[in-house]
């Protein structure tokens, strides 16, 4: 049916991508646009995939919060379609999309790929004990290279690590388990170092491993380094693979073209993507997502959610935090998902502050759970 429409009207994902992208990139999202074909001019409608109630109440909670930078993206887990695309900077003019930039530092979200990576090669589980020594902020060389148990040693399951975001454990996972290419490889597979192929332009997250450095290659496996950079978009995305069967799925914010008389010139149809990890692996990081939720770094901002009207809404998370320079300041991210029944949601929030702290990103993502459940 699609390719029957491109071949009468002549729009497809690119043309739209094309027409568009300059105007989403500055917060501006057209009603109206001329549809040019074989001669022919006509005016279209553009109808959009963004869930208004949930767009305007977190644009209320950004605005209300004011912290420097602030971002929030959702996203249907199953088909990639774009929810909400939020962005808010604290003293200058918002006439750019900060939900397309590649350039974050993706700080512990990364644990994400190397968790994915080391369970889809059999090598844990989220019950798998990693003793480790040191602070659970910290990641030193003999920790990682030299690691000798003693009576300071804390032996914890993944779970739990991965909920307190444990530098030191992710590291040596990373290097004795996954190896340098195989996690590069797994990043790849997770959407970084390539396009996402959506209906609007977003730069690419960049993964840079150097894979006959042990040491840098801990570094990327724990979220230790600011080489690794990703998209709020992407972030969500990447969520989203852990409650959609492992796929990375294009995102998308175009949802059809109308003319005036009615007719659908343009209409999105979702594509089939393979998943990129196993079932069983999406399985066990939803285990250590919950966790980090329930016991972990994102345990206060969600105290009490599951009470009352959000009874029965399972949210996981994973967050991660590193000074950054691009803007300047101290990153702090939060990417998950939430459902219940058939009701998902997958999502990024990431706040950047620079003096102070105006707001945490996982307070953000619990303002907007809260709009989007309390409809169901």
């Amino acid at each position: 049916m699609e390719s029957d429409r491109t071949a009468v009207w002549g729009i497809d994902k690119n043309l739209i991508r094309d027409s568009l992208s300059p105007l989403i990139s500055t917060n501006n999202y057209p009603r109206r646009v001329l549809v040019h074909h074989n001669g022919e001019s006509r005016q279209a409608t553009i109808h959009y995939t963004l869930d208004n109630k949930l767009q305007s109440s977190i644009e209320s909670v950004l605005k209300a919060h004011r912290p420097d930078y602030g971002v929030f993206v959702a996203v249907d887990p199953d088909t990639g379609r774009i929810l909400a695309m939020a962005s808010h900077k604290r003293d200058d003019n918002n006439d750019t999309n900060l939900a397309l930039a590649g350039t974050y530092p993706s700080a512990s979200i990364f644990k994400l790929v190397t968790a994915a990576a080391a369970i889809d090669l059999g090598k844990v589980n989220a019950e798998t004990i990693i003793p480790f020594n040191g602070k659970t902020t910290s990641l030193y060389r003999k920790n990682v290279f030299r690691h000798e148990d003693n009576q300071w040693t804390q032996h914890i399951p993944l779970r739990i690590a991965f909920a307190k975001s444990v530098n030191t454990v992710f590291g040596r996972i990373g290097l004795e388990q996954v190896g340098g290419e195989k996690l590069k490889t797994y990043a790849t597979k997770l959407g970084f170092n390539r396009e996402l192929q959506g209906d609007f332009d977003l730069s690419e997250s960049k993964s840079v491993i150097k894979t006959e450095d042990d040491w840098r290659v801990v570094e990327a496996a724990a979220g230790y380094t600011r080489r690794n950079t990703i998209s709020p978009v992407h972030g969500a995305l990447l969520a989203a693979a852990v409650i959609n069967g492992g796929r990375i799925i294009p995102p998308i914010i175009v949802d059809s073209l109308t003319d005036d008389s009615g007719i659908v010139l343009y209409a999105n149809e979702s594509e089939a993507i393979e998943p990129t990890i196993l079932p069983r692996t999406t399985k066990q990081l939803q285990i250590m997502m919950r966790e980090t939720v329930r016991s972990g770094s994102a345990r206060q901002s969600f105290l009490g959610f599951e009470r009352n009207d959000f009874q029965g809404v399972s949210v996981g998370g994973k967050t991660g935090s590193l000074s950054g320079k691009n803007p300047e300041g101290r990153y702090d991210w939060f990417v998950g998902y939430a459902h219940r029944g058939e009701q998902k949601i997958a999502f990024a929030a990431l706040c950047i502050n620079k003096d102070y702290w105006y707001v945490k990103s996982s307070q953000i993502a619990r303002k907007a759970l809260e709009n989007f459940f309390s409809r169901s």
